[in-house]
Formats: structure tokens, C-alpha cells, sequence
């Protein structure tokens, strides 16, 4: 799930069995942060950003792959990434839209740890 850019938590069903992981509380707060400073807490605009990315299938087990997942974005996403949307917001280029962000998990060094076990989910 994302609320606009932002991920917040992964969810993945197997049979009829659903797993979601939260992701780190940063991203709530994330969500917090950047939604006091673009206007639209407590709005229509707030409720409307919040959404679930793309169905895909693979042959990974649900509860592994939605560990994996959420694990890739806790270890991944840049400290920093608040202040980098709040920059692209100021900046006026700012990409609201769900996974525009990340591009930015591929900076850490422990990116292809987690990409070689997704493959080709992963591009």
C-alpha cells in the first residue's frame, strides 16, 4: 500500500490466506510529515492518495515474499527520503504517484541482496 509516493505496507495473498507487513514506522511518519506540508492532511485529497500498487504472481511463498518486500524498503529507502520529496515538492517536480521513489531503494548496498531473491519483479 502507498499513500501517493510513499510505501507503507506489503501485502500478498496465497489460496485465500492474506500476510501484510507494516513497513518501519518512518514511513507512517513519513506520510504525516509530507501530508501537513503539500495541504493535504485531513483531506479528500489525504484519503484519495492512499492505494495498492499492481497484482503480480511469482513463485515465492506469500509470507516470504512479503517479508522480502517489506524488508527491501526498511533496509533500502534512504534516511533521507523525506527531505528529498519535500525538496522535489518545493522544487515543483515532485512525483506523487505510487513507486515513483523507488528508483532510491537501488543506492544501498544492500539492494541486490534483496533483487536477486524478487528477479524480475524487481525492474
Amino acid at each position: 500500500m502507498y499513500w501517493k509516493e510513499i510505501p507503507v505496507q506489503v501485502q500478498t495473498q496465497e489460496n485465500k490466506e492474506t500476510f501484510s507487513v507494516p513497513l518501519d514506522s518512518r514511513f507512517q511518519q513519513a506520510v504525516d510529515s509530507i501530508s501537513m506540508m503539500d495541504g493535504s492532511y485531513g483531506s479528500d485529497d489525504y484519503l484519495n492518495g492512499w492505494q495498492w500498487e499492481e497484482i503480480i504472481e511469482i513463485d515465492i511463498p506469500a509470507r516470504e515474499l512479503s517479508s522480502l518486500i517489506a524488508d527491501l524498503y526498511n533496509n533500502c529507502m534512504p534516511d533521507d527520503f523525506v527531505k528529498r520529496i519535500r525538496d522535489a515538492h518545493n522544487d515543483e517536480v515532485r512525483d506523487p504517484n505510487p513507486k515513483s521513489i523507488d528508483i532510491w531503494l537501488s543506492e544501498s548496498e544492500q539492494f541486490s541482496h534483496y533483487t536477486k531473491d524478487l528477479g524480475e519483479i524487481w525492474t
